[in-house]
């Protein structure tokens, strides 16, 4: 087998590979699961959700969010089901998240099993659950109320402004009494007249009492009837009412239990009314809690401004039937700038030329000198580190390290079709040897799918023998596919 018919078949081999992981990673429906249920969700707000998030029924996994778009001031979820999945009229949905911290993903209630079956292409209803940010302001809201009532619990009856109040309330009590005995002295005539009448009032009634027991024992014949009639209800409301005599018994004795606990100082209450140290640590921890949210969502921030791409590419170089592979990722720190490193195959290795004297000694005696060089070759693996710059919203300027030399890229973008093609032109290894000049190279990369493109190009034009017609191809993940591809692994491994 030639070397051109190995190169190929490895390629073949390799994007069969890259097929089967983009099958995977994408959850791209092949056979059974061709025929998908389509459904549309609308919320108020998806903060925290992206696409390829997963749908779950009961917690179970049933597919996954295909797009995300903004319908007016709502979020319109698209979302691609399972064919077995059966969705009812009044099915739901609603956005909920694996623990405190963990992804956010869409839950279906599918309705009642009863009424009709839902088609292709309906719309559900949305809630969103509270997320942890709102918990997190709820507590800070509870927090500053806390600190507030502490705050005035201790200014009220605490330090030198608490003794003064309860100076005044006993002085207060003091007058009252005071009062109170000027009143009775003033009054002493009234009392006496009251005394009188009272003594008329007991005259009458030792008068009138044999007429009023009359009546009463009238009345208590009248009542003893009516407790017979009626003596099983009257037991029942009686035992009603004992129960719940002894309830409010308990009631009380836990009341005052409580009381005094808070009094002596026990518990947190006690400690927090009682104890001015008790309020100062609260507060403080109310402040580090508070220091904490921010410096957690700053440094949320920070993350997601980070952008991540992941690339593996391959090319054949045919004219010469070498190749050249190279894996590596883009960080972007900024809309404008990304740093990339890769590890680069090098078709033809660095090449170098060493120099040295060979001295040859004859039987006679003498000797002859001349200078010998030798070709190396070695550094099969190269390195690519570069900064690259975006001048202009379709164009991007490197500079850097490419395959291990010196070197300057630049990449234009433009639309063929719908898809894009990337123009990519490379120059570098200024200094190569055996006056080859610099190596260029001119590439032109077209997407067939947003993560999958093709490459065609020219290597090396400047050097008869390794000048080459190049093709080839390659994928590419960013955060939304690595954080997707983990998270699949992580349903794989449960």
């Amino acid at each position: 087998m030639t070397p051109a018919a190995r190169i190929g078949l490895f390629m073949i081999a390799g994007m069969i590979i890259l097929g089967v992981f983009i099958i995977k990673i994408e959850d791209i429906p092949v056979g059974e699961r061709g025929d998908r249920l389509e459904v549309t969700a609308r919320f108020q707000s998806v903060a925290g959700l992206d696409r390829k998030a997963a749908v779950r029924i009961a917690g179970v996994r049933v597919g996954k969010v295909e797009a995300v778009s903004l319908d007016g001031s709502e979020a319109l979820l698209y979302l691609s089901l399972n064919p077995q999945v059966r969705l009812h009229e009044g099915a739901w949905a609603q956005i909920t998240s694996l623990g405190m911290l963990g992804d956010k993903y869409i839950e279906i209630l599918p309705g009642d099993p009863t009424a009709p079956l839902l088609p292709s292409g309906a719309e559900l209803g949305g809630t969103t659950t509270p997320s942890f940010d709102d918990v997190m302001r709820v507590a800070t809201e509870i927090g500053e109320d806390v600190k507030e009532v502490t705050e005035a619990l201790r200014g009220s009856i605490g330090g030198p402004q608490g003794e003064v109040a309860i100076e005044e309330i006993v002085a207060n009590i003091r007058d009252l009494t005071a009062s109170l005995k000027v009143l009775i002295a003033e009054n002493q005539a009234n009392v006496n007249q009251t005394t009188e009448n009272f003594k008329d009032f007991s005259a009458t009634l030792r008068d009138e009492m044999p007429k009023i027991t009359d009546k009463l024992n009238t009345l208590a014949d009248q009542l003893n009837g009516v407790v017979g009639e009626n003596r099983d209800d009257l037991q029942a409301s009686m035992g009603n009412i004992r129960e719940l005599t002894d309830r409010l018994q308990v009631s009380a004795e836990n009341l005052n239990q409580i009381t005094g606990k808070i009094s002596s100082g026990e518990g947190s209450i006690g400690k927090l009314v009682n104890d001015e140290t008790t309020v100062d640590n609260l507060n403080e921890t109310l402040d580090s809690i508070e220091g904490g949210i921010d410096t957690l969502n700053e440094t949320m921030g920070r993350y997601r401004r980070y952008q991540l791409e992941v690339a593996l590419r391959g090319e054949a170089l045919a004219s010469t039937d070498q190749s050249r592979m190279a894996f590596g990722f883009d960080l972007w720190t900024t809309k404008n700038r990304f740093f990339r490193i890769e590890g680069v195959d090098m078709p033809y290795g660095r090449v170098r030329t060493d120099a040295q004297y060979v001295t040859t000694t004859y039987p006679d005696g003498t000797q002859d000198s001349y200078l010998e060089e030798r070709i190396k070759t070695s550094d099969k693996i190269g390195i690519n580190a570069q900064v690259g710059y975006r001048i202009l919203p379709d164009t991007i300027v490197r500079a850097g390290l490419i395959e291990s030399a010196g070197g300057i890229g630049v990449d234009h973008s433009i639309k063929l079709g719908k898809r894009p093609l990337r123009l990519i032109f490379e120059a570098y290894d200024f200094g190569r040897e055996f006056d080859e000049g610099v190596h260029l190279k001119f590439e032109g990369r077209y997407f067939i799918s947003p993560h999958i493109f093709v490459t065609a190009g020219w290597d090396d034009p400047l050097v008869s023998d390794k000048s080459s017609v190049l093709f080839g191809g390659g994928i590419t993940w960013n955060d939304d596919d690595v954080k997707y591809s983990l998270g699949l692994a992580g349903s794989a491994l449960n």
